[in-house]
């Protein structure tokens, strides 16, 4: 056919799958016209064209290509002339102009714009590749570049602001990506376990189990041994046994003589041995518990995270991407969308009431940043969330696609993405994008009313129960006049 006759439409219909394929076009036209055509082809994105010249009758026709970009000239060319050619048109780009779409988002980007600082691990790879072809990088800020602006960048591609994300996004279908080789997966990053209340020590090294079998224990013991006292000397003393079993507990001292012959022995052995073990038992958890801090239970499934009833903030380009990976219908109810500065102010100095959407590579980044803590604050859930390819978004007719796409294929296999990576998470933490978090330091301060609380609690327990005891000996002791005066 004909040059002119070519409907270049159908070009923009076809996957862009089909950019890194050869096309083989047969027909007549002027040289002119089949330059023209070169140069619209390549302008959608399709470099690959090998053009055959058909020639009247018997003849032999010609074939042509495109000389190296971006001089687009029509030279001769043959198949095997072709299939070497189109290797090496983009090694020299003789400072092409390639507009980088740019915001913050550490690791993978670090952009300061005063201090011409456009870095990241995958910023940085883009910079270099540019650089190695001789191509000219020119940034494009979005409006928002300072947290994060995904759905900005990508609105700079729909309107060909821009040639090119910075960023590694989750793949759409939407848009132009590069062939990603580096597996992500996404996840919570969730507090580490709160510390409780040093008020809630003094019962915490027992389970409730064990507290109801030692209440269960008293009772019954104590029952008991009034019992006896009833049936030997005619009182039942309930109140003084009461102490005495509770003192043994604390390991204080106490007596039974109100109780004789040989069940004063069992029932003193008994009592005994008993609060000795459990008062060295008790003593020697709560010492582990006091050494050691104590914290909440670990949240370790979605479930539980819903019930600690702890907000899960992300942005409106994070929640697109949650709804395209099947994001978990249990989560939704905790689920908040908030601008990203707020996500930034928050997550920077790891505010524990919120939980936060976090990439493999970002956690790394964050595990980074807590590596002097002796307890880190925030910890990611052991659930994850989806796992993706992430690759660099791009207008639809950009042309070095496959080349950036083999050379993330060489970074991912020598292992010089992860170096990238590291050197990254050194940098976001030197020019203090994100703050080194320390453990509290130790050291001497003032006492808190917080400090006599628990003596204070161990007083006012022991006061109640020798006030209920006081009460039922009054009781009885007026029952017993009553009955008394009516005899």
């Amino acid at each position: 056919m004909s040059a002119q006759h070519i409907d270049l439409t159908l070009f923009n219909q076809l996957p862009t799958k089909l950019q890194e394929i050869d096309f083989l076009i047969v027909g007549t036209a002027a040289p002119f016209i089949w330059l023209k055509l070169l140069q619209n082809l390549w302008q959608l994105g399709y470099p690959n064209i090998l053009l055959y010249h058909r020639a009247p009758g018997p003849e032999q026709g010609l074939f042509y290509t495109s000389s190296n970009f971006p001089n687009l000239k029509l030279t001769s060319s043959n198949v095997t002339h072709f299939l070497r050619s189109r290797l090496h048109w983009f090694d020299n780009l003789l400072g092409w102009e390639v507009r980088v779409a740019l915001y913050n988002n550490p690791p993978r980007t670090l952009v300061y714009p005063t201090e011409q600082l456009y870095d990241g691990y995958a910023l940085m790879l883009l910079r270099q590749f540019l650089s190695y072809r001789n191509a000219t990088f020119r940034p494009v800020l979005t409006p928002d570049y300072k947290v994060y602006a995904a759905n900005d960048c990508l609105r700079f591609l729909d309107t060909s602001q821009a040639d090119i994300c910075g960023d590694l996004l989750a793949y759409s279908s939407n848009y132009s990506f590069t062939a990603s080789y580096s597996y992500l997966y996404g996840n919570i990053l969730i507090p580490n376990g709160q510390p409780r209340s040093k008020n809630s020590y003094i019962i915490a090294p027992l389970q409730l189990q064990t507290w109801l079998l030692i209440l269960a224990y008293i009772g019954i013991i104590c029952s008991f041994a009034s019992f006896v006292s009833w049936w030997q000397t005619g009182r039942l003393a309930y109140g003084k046994l009461l102490l005495d079993i509770i003192s043994s507990l604390l390991s204080a001292s106490f007596n039974l003589s109100q109780l004789s012959g040989r069940l004063h022995c069992i029932l003193f052995s008994t009592i005994f041995l008993t609060g000795f073990i459990f008062s060295n038992y008790y003593l020697a958890l709560l010492k582990t518990v006091l050494s050691t801090g104590l914290y909440e239970p670990q949240i370790n499934s979605f479930e539980q995270l819903v019930k600690q009833n702890i907000s899960f903030v992300v942005g409106d380009y994070d929640k697109t991407v949650l709804k395209t990976y099947d994001f978990p219908d249990i989560l939704w109810n905790i689920t908040r969308v908030v601008p990203y500065d707020f996500i930034l102010e928050h997550r920077r100095v790891f505010d524990i009431n919120y939980a936060y959407l976090a990439h493999s590579d970002r956690l790394a980044l964050f595990k980074f940043q807590q590596q002097y803590m002796i307890k880190p604050r925030m910890r990611p859930l052991p659930i994850d969330l989806m796992h993706s390819l992430p690759g660099f978004p791009m207008r639809r007719e950009f042309l070095l696609k496959q080349k950036l796409s083999e050379t993330l294929l060489n970074c991912f296999g020598s292992g010089l993405m992860q170096k990238l990576a590291d050197d990254t998470n050194m940098q976001t933490i030197h020019i203090g994008y994100l703050p080194l978090i320390p453990s509290e330091p130790y050291e001497a301060r003032p006492l808190k009313l917080d400090y006599f609380a628990v003596p204070l609690i161990t007083l006012i327990l022991g006061l109640a129960i020798g006030s209920v005891c006081l009460i039922a000996e009054l009781v009885w002791h007026f029952i017993q006049q009553v009955k008394w005066k009516r005899g």
